[in-house]
């Protein structure tokens, strides 16, 4: 029994951690985005930024759909030892990503000023936001790619090469970030320059990855299989990952206009300084998520029931301390934090008092995402759908539009932290009282509990 939980802590770590840590790094992206946009283009930079994020997001959320479903497949492939299968996954998984960045790119670039303007965009900040917007739309591959090689690499059993990967991205980002806004003086489109151009050297680095001797996934002929049957398992696995994605733009979407709304062009501008510290935030839980729905994948394609529900239980515990981490440190640095974005006076103290109500959704926020991506791995897809979806279009929205209408701006920044815990009540009855096999394990312990009750 302890040479079995020795390696259920090895393997924890050895996933987990590193997947955590890459996703970390992800987020700050929009973290080192936004603190040099700040610098260089003031409350209207950050604001057009905000406006054209939900943009961004939908290429990132469908690199992330597909990425994630062919991720999950070829986990539980190699669980099986079918290797085969998960090559020609992969490659249908590239050509879906293609396909889909030449379609998208095509009709939202045609779109992009009139989405703007639907989405709120003021004159005096629209140029920026179109700015932003064409260069990472035009190039939108670049973030397909990002997003979806270190998935990749790490569920080909390769978390610290992984890792590596968005540990050059980020790095990539920020000196290119320096270059381009300050030393080029392009503002806020050097900022797209820069993030489009790091992700396409981290992107290129994933690819040559699986040239090289160390991975089964190593390019072949069979690989250009392109079957129906494929990318149909692709986009079915992928929904929940999509939910998860399409969460975020949405929040944004909501956030931005409920801000926009109840607090003009400041309430909007702290919001983006809040945003992207949720991003950060969500994006670790992300991490921790993947890197469990890694190990649970892999063990359900073994059929080790007993011990993927172990991975599972070890992922809620260490969301919900992650959690509690990030909820402190922001209420520790909520007033120095704004500054660093260069944000002053009432737009400054406005975003740091909506960091201190915001930040206590992430106490219960990776805890829902775990559940999320643990049922995704164990094939319960309508589970996963229900978490997801249910938290994405009926939970936070209802959320986001209710509140504000008795606690005003207040409202929009209290959002997040009530609707994670409607989210916890659902996880809570689907893993303890719904048949779940975790239950079932409790069992012998109640009726333990009964039996001395009615002897008493």
């Amino acid at each position: 029994m302890k040479r079995l939980v020795n390696k259920n802590n090895k393997m924890f770590a050895q996933y987990v951690l590193p997947a955590t840590i890459a996703m970390l790094i992800i987020g700050s992206y929009s973290i080192i985005d936004t603190m040099f946009i700040g610098r260089s283009a003031g409350e209207l930079g950050l604001a057009a930024v905000a406006i054209t994020w939900p943009v961004v997001f939908v290429f990132m959320a469908i690199g992330n759909m597909v990425s994630a479903g062919a991720a999950i497949i070829i986990s539980q492939s190699r669980g099986a030892g079918d290797i085969a299968r998960a090559r020609k996954v992969f490659g249908n998984m590239m050509f879906i990503m293609m396909a889909a960045s030449v379609i998208m790119g095509l009709i939202m670039g045609q779109l992009l000023p009139d989405i703007l303007i639907m989405l709120g965009a003021k004159e005096e900040f629209l140029p920026l936001s179109l700015g932003y917007g064409n260069v990472m739309i035009w190039f939108n591959f670049a973030s397909m790619l990002a997003t979806s090689m270190p998935g990749i690499v790490r569920n080909d059993g390769r978390p610290v090469v992984s890792m590596w990967l968005t540990i050059l991205g980020l790095g990539l980002n920020i000196i290119l970030d320096y270059i381009f806004i300050f030393v080029f003086n392009m503002g806020v489109v050097g900022a797209a320059y820069a993030t489009i151009l790091s992700q396409t050297i981290s992107g290129i680095a994933g690819l040559t990855y699986f040239a090289t001797k160390y991975t089964k996934l190593r390019y072949g002929m069979d690989m250009l299989h392109i079957k129906m049957k494929y990318i149909r398992d692709i986009f079915v696995s992928g929904i929940p990952a999509l939910g998860t994605e399409l969460s975020l733009i949405l929040m944004l979407l909501t956030h931005n206009y409920q801000a926009m709304k109840y607090g003009d062009t400041s309430g909007l501008a702290a919001y983006t300084f809040v945003g992207a510290v949720e991003s950060v935030g969500s994006l670790l839980m992300t991490g921790l998520s993947l890197g469990i729905v890694l190990l649970v994948a892999y063990l359900y394609g073994r059929r080790h029931n007993t011990r993927q529900n172990i991975m599972g239980n070890m992922g809620y515990a260490l969301a919900f301390i992650f959690g509690t981490l990030i909820t402190l440190i922001a209420v520790a640095g909520h007033n120095i934090l704004p500054g660093f974005f260069n944000l002053h006076g009432d737009v400054a103290a406005l975003a740091g008092h909506a960091l201190v109500i915001s930040s206590t959704a992430f106490i219960l926020l990776g805890v829902v995402r775990v559940a999320g991506y643990y049922y995704q791995a164990t094939g319960k897809i309508a589970t996963a759908s229900l978490i997801i979806y249910g938290d994405a279009f009926v939970v936070l929205p209802a959320c986001l539009f209710i509140l504000p209408l008795w606690f005003g701006l207040n409202g929009v920044w209290m959002a997040l932290p009530v609707s994670r815990i409607i989210m916890f009540a659902v996880v809570v009855w689907l893993w303890f009282l719904r048949g779940n096999p975790a239950r079932r394990r409790l069992n012998p312990i109640y009726k333990r509990m009964k039996f001395i009750k009615t002897r008493k």
